[in-house]
Order: C-alpha cells, then structure tokens, then sequence
C-alpha cells in the first residue's frame, strides 16, 4: 500500500462529516502542502474522532499552532465557516 493510500484509509471515520472533510482535502489539497504541513495532517488524524469535529466544525482550536495551521487549510478547502 503506498503511503497516499495509508493516509486515505487514515481519513475514513465512519462520521459523513469527517470523511467528507479528510478525504475532499486529501483529494484537493494534501499534494499541495509542503512536508511539513502533511506530517501535521498526519498527526491531526491520530486525534479522536470527536475532537477531531470539534476542530474541524471550528468549535475548539488546537494549542499546538501546526495543527491549528492544517485545520484551517482544511475549513478553508472546504468553505466551511462558523
């Protein structure tokens, strides 16, 4: 499996929201971001999955200032907005 595929399998939560955030970013934007940014959407996804729509619904903002970064690029990438 190459490391895209990973990532996508990484993407999928079983919560339509989620999915259709991450995997639209993954499709659209992830070959776009610099290395850094993708070890950063890569970290993002290890989050659980209702913190993880805490952040991307734009409920909470992640302390770590990276992260904060990528959820943002995500929200954008999919024009959401609160």
């Amino acid at each position: 499996m190459n490391e895209k595929s990973r990532i996508y399998w990484q993407c999928r939560r079983g919560m339509l929201e989620l999915d259709e955030l991450l995997q639209g970013f993954l499709d659209h934007t992830y070959d776009g971001l610099d290395t850094h940014e993708q070890a950063s959407f890569e970290k993002l996804l290890r989050c659980h999955d209702n913190l993880l729509l805490e952040y991307l619904m734009g409920r909470t903002v992640p302390e770590d200032s990276d992260t904060a970064h990528v959820v943002k690029k995500i929200r954008e990438s999919a024009h959401v907005h609160t």
